[in-house]
């Protein structure tokens, strides 16, 4: 795959932001109608975590911000999105699949919010299919505004489409200058998509138990678990069963983040610097995409010191366990490529 003419930043940035607030609003809306029809004891979660939000300025603010982070994310890999025939689905995949099933945050609709919150199976199914089809009339509407761009700009995709099945190895001539030519990875999806797999979900589980817990002794966990309002909702972490529930719970996730994230492989696998775009897409779609994370991040309620106490909680472990994951995926996946 050659490199692709890369979008003008701006216009590029500002028509995903208009259509990603346009979507929001337009299946948004009618879902909080559908949402007050529930019975107050069906819909304490939908309540709780707000998973969609009236019209208003925070709530616009917040919807602008997850806008730019997509957006900002995705440009990297901007030519597996338009010069692929299966763009539309790697990028659902991406701003769906990882963003809210594969979000870090325990909400309606992730895996996480499954594993470790008492949150209802309908209340999980009500966010996962209002936020489906948002995602995918603006995944619709976004491609067809983008490929017209893309034409007027005199933009043409610079070989055949692409027709392979995203998750199967496929050859590829992306410039690779950061290796020397004989070591060059020619993949644009893993070759052994089986051996991929199975070394992200391993490195993912173990960056998962070893860091998690660190944290959970150092940041103060215990004491925010009593304190804090959302964690009122949260299983005993302590008991076996929810011990093993987050165990297989995680190899479950790391697998479908794996497989949902193989059609960007190309594109980060090939540079020296490669695990800083695999960690722009593991925390700008699993955190910075997540349907809670920026909106509730701009709500400054409070003192300052509560606000800064909040940060504490959560993302210093999430960079933390992401970079180290990138870093040894990173470097074992290339090795077990180089093999080959």
């Amino acid at each position: 795959m050659i490199k692709s003419d890369k979008p003008q930043l701006l216009p590029y940035i500002g028509r995903f932001t208009l259509l990603f607030l346009a979507t929001y609003y337009l299946i948004g809306l009618p879902f909080l109608v559908f949402q007050s029809t529930l019975p107050e004891s069906g819909r304490i979660a939908l309540d709780f975590y707000e998973t969609f939000r009236p019209i208003g300025l925070m709530t616009i603010a917040g919807q602008v911000l997850r806008a730019i982070a997509f957006a900002l994310v995705f440009c990297p890999f901007y030519n597996i999105l338009f010069e692929n025939t299966s763009g539309r689905l790697i990028l659902f995949g991406a701003i769906w699949g990882v963003a809210l099933f594969g979000s870090v945050e325990p909400q309606p609709g992730s895996i996480e919010g499954i594993i470790y919150t008492t949150i209802p199976f309908a209340e999980h199914m009500y966010a996962l299919i209002a936020i489906a089809l948002q995602m995918l009339l603006f995944v619709w509407l976004f491609t067809k505004w983008e490929m017209i761009s893309r034409k007027s700009a005199g933009q043409v995709p610079q070989i055949s489409m692409l027709r392979e099945n995203p998750l199967k190895g496929q050859d590829t001539f992306q410039n690779a200058d950061d290796l020397p030519k004989n070591r060059q990875i020619t993949t644009n999806t893993p070759k052994k998509i089986k051996g991929y797999t199975t070394r992200f979900m391993v490195v993912h589980v173990l960056t998962y138990w070893v860091i998690g817990p660190l944290f959970y002794q150092i940041a103060g966990y215990a004491d925010a678990l009593q304190e804090m309002e959302v964690f009122e909702m949260w299983r005993d972490l302590e008991s076996i069963p929810v011990v093993l529930l987050v165990f297989f719970g995680q190899i479950f996730r790391g697998t479908i983040l794996a497989l949902l994230l193989a059609p960007f492989y190309g594109n980060y696998i090939n540079k020296k610097a490669g695990w800083l775009l695999l960690l722009l897409l593991m925390f700008g779609l699993t955190a910075l995409g997540s349907p809670l994370f920026l909106p509730e991040f701009i709500l400054f309620e409070g003192t300052l010191t509560e606000f800064l106490k909040d940060l504490v909680i959560g993302i210093p472990e999430i960079v933390t366990q992401m970079l180290v994951f990138s870093l040894i995926f990173f470097w074992w996946q290339r090795k077990a490529e180089r093999k080959k």
